[in-house]
């Protein structure tokens, strides 16, 4: 059974993913080829349910395969379909996901069928539709524990039924644009309260600031019908209840538990929602997150090169095995490193064409991840009166799966900035001689082992001025450095915390988590963000990231007996300068190299490493590195050789700065790699110009 819900589960993914971008197109232009491709989707995924015991979910997509028969037999309009049939597929991609995880339909599912099948109903009428309820003869159960409890712990109440209403956010709900505690300011009856974590609060290193972590439980006076309304927009986050007590609130009983408490009705619009939180009295449904797809779909001729390149690496270390052989025998080692140095070099070369390999299996299209955001653009234009056309491009451009999925929350946040600070409404599109709906491209594209991802607008774009004096309003610089900072860095004000144009907080941005949470989303993933800005004529956001996992070239330098790896496209040029060359500045210390003032930093100072008290030696060892637009020099014990090698990051490292991951190595010791952005104050000393380490030998201690 549970190979026959895997198989299941992958199949209706797809099916709904196809179907939603169907729609969308339907949703533009009617056209009888996409309507057939909508219908067969629909159609196979209802044989597929229909071969299981879930009523609810098959009432549903019968009644939605009604619909779009009629809308081929010309007896209704395809438009007044697609809000149907998108409720109808976000509904069973819940379902299926708690389907994966515990085998049946969420509790809520029945009520949720139900109010779909009332829109079928009011399309097509109840003979075409289904006149009975989905969930006949299941009963809906008592009122929740939760409920109960927060009844007990409310004190004195108003009489009559109350609202009570359980809403778990998403972790990415600030990327959506979504208030939680504005939405509950939205309920004029509100009665009780209580937010509590909804998982346990990690440790304050790897404390993510933007992911949303509440549960909030409370109780209500307004009618189910407001509540819904003011919560519509996130119904696959909440879980409500209707219920009678006395006013005062339950006493206690004799068990010493709560008093009874009538259900009239209950209605989880998804309990695949409260499965990130810690409420065990709630009955949460499925664990989505454990659930998450982590298979991989590999296209055969790569898998055929990765089993040819492991038989070339076996056949070469059959052959290391045979001059080690020799060697054993007694051959004359001297004449055996011809066969050793050509061994090596072979293994090499083979291990490192194993790993891209291997690493490519990871890459996937970013189609993938694009094709998530038109219907996302579509409510948002909508809900802000707007016309937006999203153009995708590049969708064919292949990146890391982890980083791809990573990027779905920044380009989200992205594209709902664009439609709502960026293209103006279309009377003003008008008046500045632009069509009525703006453009939007969504683009991804190779650059050599980088990616840069772009959202363009053709929208009003960025007012210097305007950013200039909101910072100054905002107190964000000093006045003489902000009236020093050319056009762009004024722009670049905007990836500052907290920083927002908005005038006002409204339903979709403005809420003071903005570019700054974008571009440290890019950091996270190993890239960066920048922006561009045409006042009058639009803005282009880029996200350069890697393409994938790939082998790095490192520095090893030592400080003392520790040993710490800094990347070699870092590092300009290697020195030994006579100490009496590094004058002491302020604070500080500094030298002439190439004629350009440079300061000096200790890198056991910057790791705040305990040193010996003993006497420094004549020359300072310096590894120049690029920091910024500058240069800076750091000061090492001793240069240890070069290292290739994977860079893993680590989680437990991600708050601490100067640190990008570790690599093992030869030796099967863990060398930490530093990161040279945030190791050293960025922006001191002169631009990067000068030498590079090409044909220079860093071997042992050979002056650079």
């Amino acid at each position: 059974m549970d190979d026959l819900i895997g198989d299941f589960a992958a199949e209706a993914r797809e099916l709904v993913e196809a179907a939603a971008e169907d729609l969308l197109a339907l949703d533009a232009a009617a056209d009888p080829a996409v309507l057939n491709r909508v219908f067969r989707a629909v159609h196979t995924l209802k044989g597929s349910v229909a071969l299981f015991d879930w009523p609810a979910m098959l009432a549903v997509l019968h009644a939605a395969e009604d619909g779009l028969s009629a809308a081929r037999a010309g007896r209704l309009p395809a438009a007044d379909l697609v809000d149907p049939s998108l409720a109808t597929l976000d509904a069973a991609g819940r379902w299926t996901e708690a389907i994966a995880a515990t085998g049946r339909l969420p509790d809520g599912a029945g009520a949720e069928a139900e109010r779909i099948l009332a829109r079928y109903r009011a399309l097509l009428g109840p003979d075409e539709a289904g006149s009975g309820p989905a969930t006949a003869g299941m009963p809906q159960g008592p009122v929740p524990r939760w409920a109960s409890d927060l009844l007990a712990e409310s004190g004195p109440h108003p009489d009559g039924p109350l609202t009570a209403l359980l809403y778990v956010p998403r972790a990415d709900c600030f990327f959506a644009g979504d208030d939680p505690l504005a939405l509950v300011r939205r309920l004029p009856g509100l009665v009780a309260l209580r937010l509590h974590p909804a998982a346990p609060w990690p440790p304050v290193e790897t404390l993510d600031v933007f992911a949303c972590n509440l549960a909030l439980t409370l109780l209500t006076t307004d009618a189910p019908a407001a509540v819904d309304a003011v919560f519509r927009l996130v119904r696959d986050q909440i879980t409500t209840a209707t219920i009678v007590a006395v006013p005062a609130g339950p006493a206690p009983d004799a068990a010493g538990g709560a008093a009874p408490v009538r259900a009239i009705d209950t209605d989880a619009a998804s309990d695949t929602a409260l499965a990130t939180a810690p409420v065990p009295e709630a009955d949460p449904g499925a664990d989505t997150a454990a659930t998450a797809d982590r298979t991989l779909r590999v296209d055969a001729a790569r898998v055929d090169a990765l089993v040819a390149l492991a038989d070339d690496l076996a056949a070469a270390r059959a052959a290391l095995g045979g001059v080690v052989a020799r060697a054993v025998a007694g051959d004359d080692l001297a004449g055996l490193l011809p066969a050793l140095r050509a061994s090596d070099e072979r293994i090499g070369r083979l291990s490192g064409e194993l790993h891209r390999e291997a690493v490519g299996l990871r890459l996937q299209p970013l189609a993938r991840i694009f094709r998530r955001f038109p219907r996302a653009l579509r409510d948002v234009a909508r809900h802000l009166g707007k016309e937006a056309t999203l153009t995708l491009a590049g969708e064919a451009t292949e990146l890391d799966r982890d980083v791809a999925e990573g990027l779905f929350e920044p380009l989200l946040h992205l594209l709902r900035n664009a439609v709502d600070h960026g293209i103006e409404p279309p009377e003003a599109r008008v008046r500045a001689g632009k069509p009525p709906a703006g453009r939007i491209v969504l683009r991804a594209e190779a650059r050599a082992e980088r990616v840069v991802v772009s959202v363009e607008d053709d929208g009003r774009g960025l007012d210097p001025a305007f950013i200039r004096r909101r910072a100054a309003e905002r107190g964000l610089m000093a006045p003489e450095a902000l009236a020093a900072l050319d056009e762009a860095g004024v722009i670049d004000l905007i990836f500052a915390p907290g920083f927002s144009t908005a005038a006002e907080v409204g339903a979709v941005s403005g809420r003071g988590v903005g570019m700054d949470a974008v571009r440290a989303a890019a950091t996270r993933l190993g890239g960066s963000c920048t922006v561009e800005s045409r006042p009058g004529r639009g803005s282009i956001v880029r996200l350069t990231l890697p393409r994938t996992q790939t082998l790095a070239r490192l520095l090893v330098v030592a400080i003392g007996p520790e040993r710490y790896g800094l990347p070699m496209e870092a590092v300009v040029e290697l020195a030994r300068v006579p100490r009496e060359r590094i004058q002491t500045l302020g604070a500080g210390a500094a030298t002439v190299l190439r004629g350009r003032t440079v300061p000096v930093l200790s890198l056991a100072a910057l790791l705040d490493l305990p040193r010996e008290e003993a006497p420094a030696p004549a020359e300072a060892r310096l590894a120049v590195l690029r920091a910024g637009d500058g240069l800076v020099a750091v000061e090492v014990d001793r240069f240890a050789g070069r290292l290739d090698g994977l860079v893993r990051p680590l989680p437990g490292l991600a708050a601490l700065p100067g640190l990008a991951g570790t690599v093992l190595t030869g030796d099967g010791r863990v060398l930490l790699v530093l990161d040279p952005e945030t190791l050293v104050e960025p922006g001191e000393g002169e631009g990067p110009d000068g030498p590079g380490l090409d044909g220079q030998e860093i071997d042992g201690e050979e002056r650079a």
